[in-house]
């Protein structure tokens, strides 16, 4: 069963926008903004080989669905592509032209794009689907138009792993219960799904599933467990979007880690194909 996470209404808003993180940002204007992007996703992603794979050959037109500021854009056009983003957030498309005016992007709802059908080779959706509270499959539908005939949709979304269903999962049970009973309300966040849900979701939207794996940073940072714990696995005085693990928090994830990448990974990602209507 998919989990339903909530946080306090009061910073639900903006929650997910992690460019109001960036500390450096500003000594590192233009290009160099997204050359320092681009060498992280290289380094830290776990994701890149696989990307590397599916996308090999450049000349792809490809859309980031829910793109922020671009930095998975500058990455695929790295690797030769031609990659426009969409985003109903104004405030990172403002950060990623103020860096790059020519980028190719559009304010606008995910859901209802403003592309004509079958205009991409490949649609790219990470951490964006699982904020849907009536489910993914409106905005995997929309992608599906927008995909030429056999088209891929790459997408990474929360997973609800084995250490979220035995930790963590049930102490945000506590603190949404904690919470109503204090009358301090709550807003809706994210889903974390299972590899099944994905799958059907993804099959009944008009997607072949070839490859899912695990999401995460490499050691020693970890998204999971950094989003998962917290403090307990992060730098005392770490600032705000740190991701590179304490002592602790290094040795519980090679524990983890060590028996299955699966076990406290952040999300899961999905290679799929459009396949022809039924």
């Amino acid at each position: 069963m998919a989990f339903k996470q909530y946080v306090r209404r009061e910073i639900a808003e903006g929650l997910d926008e992690t460019y109001q993180f960036e500390t450096w940002a500003a000594d590192a204007p233009g290009r160099s903004y997204y050359d320092i992007h681009v060498s992280v996703i290289e380094e830290r992603e776990t994701c890149v080989p696989t990307l590397r794979r599916v996308l090999a050959g450049g000349g792809k037109r490809i859309l980031e669905s829910g793109c922020g500021t671009g930095r998975w854009m500058a990455f695929f056009e790295r690797l030769g592509h031609e990659a426009y983003g969409i985003d109903d957030s104004a405030a990172p498309l403002r950060i990623a032209k103020a860096h790059v005016p020519e980028l190719r992007l559009v304010c606008a709802d995910v859901v209802r794009s403003p592309w004509r059908a079958e205009s991409f080779d490949v649609v790219f959706s990470s951490y964006v689907a699982e904020h849907f509270e009536d489910g993914p499959e409106p905005l995997f539908r929309e992608i599906r138009r927008v995909l030429k005939p056999g088209g891929l949709l790459l997408v990474v979304v929360p997973y609800n792993s084995l250490f979220r269903r035995l930790v963590t999962n049930r102490l945000l049970q506590g603190f949404y219960l904690l919470s109503r009973l204090r009358g301090r309300p709550l807003a809706f966040t994210e889903f974390r799904y299972s590899r099944r849900e994905m799958s059907r979701f993804l099959r009944r939207s008009g997607f072949e599933l070839e490859h899912v794996e695990p999401d995460d940073y490499r050691f020693p940072w970890a998204k999971g467990l950094s989003l998962d714990l917290a403090r307990l696995v992060l730098p005392r005085f770490a600032p705000p979007g740190t991701w590179e693990l304490n002592r602790f928090g290094r040795a519980l994830v090679r524990l983890l880690n060590g028996i299955s990448p699966w076990i406290c990974c952040a999300g899961l990602l999905c290679v799929t194909r459009k396949v022809d209507a039924r």
